[in-house]
């Protein structure tokens, strides 16, 4: 998929259009716009995936200890957990039906009149609808409603944004499986309902489609302040919603790796 940040913008952009045609005369509004990273943050994700890490690094390492803080579990259980590639169910969850957080976030906006927010919360509706359609395309039908997959997404349009260059197709299905494990591990401990597991896939997936739509607009049409919206905006994420910056991850060969 050497033209997926151009595949996913043309789909979502295409999403956002058609979504509005009923309308008449209606122009929709734009999501590719400025964010706090906190928006898109809900209960409990940033404790989630800061234990994931530290999962990762036993596996690694071998240690009990990650920056300090007690490990999620022992070395020998850890061990034993990921010494095998776990399958994508683990991370996967049944629908509730429609979406959930393209109100929440519309509403969570405080400088847009009441029009611009129903316009706005069917843009993010429509976002989501087009990262599922791109799945399709790409017979990746295994990602959909899948935990693992919405932040292997997000880690790839932030190191876009961040570092200019796509992750390989190798590279990304390399973080998918780390994602994979640090989802099955957390959820020994703590239990998700399938509406939470929503929640945060939702989130995230409009998290990593705004970033990827902020940065390719900024490129394609030579606006540098959107491609200054998008690194920061892709590093902001990053760190709240992964509790990962930059500077601690290695991309060797085929595989990304975290110091």
């Amino acid at each position: 998929m050497n033209d997926f940040s151009r595949t996913v913008f043309a789909i979502a952009v295409g999403c956002i259009l058609l979504g509005s045609a009923g309308e008449a005369g209606a122009q929709p509004t734009s999501p590719y716009r400025q964010y706090s990273g906190s928006m898109f943050v809900n209960g409990n994700l940033k404790l989630f995936f800061r234990k994931q890490w530290w999962a990762h690094d036993l596996r690694e390492q071998g240690r009990n200890t990650a920056g300090g803080r007690q490990a999620l579990v022992g070395t020998e259980e850890a061990s034993g957990i990921l010494q095998v590639k776990l399958p994508l169910a683990v991370s996967s969850f049944r629908s509730v039906g429609g979406p959930i957080v393209p109100r929440r976030l519309a509403a969570g906006l405080q400088d847009i009149d009441e029009e611009h927010r129903q316009s706005l919360e069917t843009s993010f509706s429509s976002l989501l609808k087009g990262y599922e359609q791109h799945l399709d395309r790409n017979d990746e039908q295994r990602l959909k409603n899948n935990l693992a997959g919405a932040f292997s997404f997000l880690f790839a349009s932030a190191y876009l944004a961040l570092k200019n260059q796509e992750l390989s197709d190798e590279q990304r299905e390399s973080m998918l499986e780390q994602l994979n494990d640090g989802i099955a591990m957390a959820l020994k401990e703590r239990r998700l309902s399938d509406r939470d597991k929503q929640e945060m896939y939702e989130s995230v997936v409009l998290a990593g489609t705004i970033v990827r739509g902020l940065y390719a607009e900024g490129r394609d049409k030579g606006r540098p302040e959107q491609l200054k919206l998008a690194r920061e905006l892709g590093k902001d994420l990053l760190e709240q919603m992964l509790g990962l910056t930059l500077d601690k991850v290695r991309v060797d060969g085929d595989s990304v790796r975290l110091d």
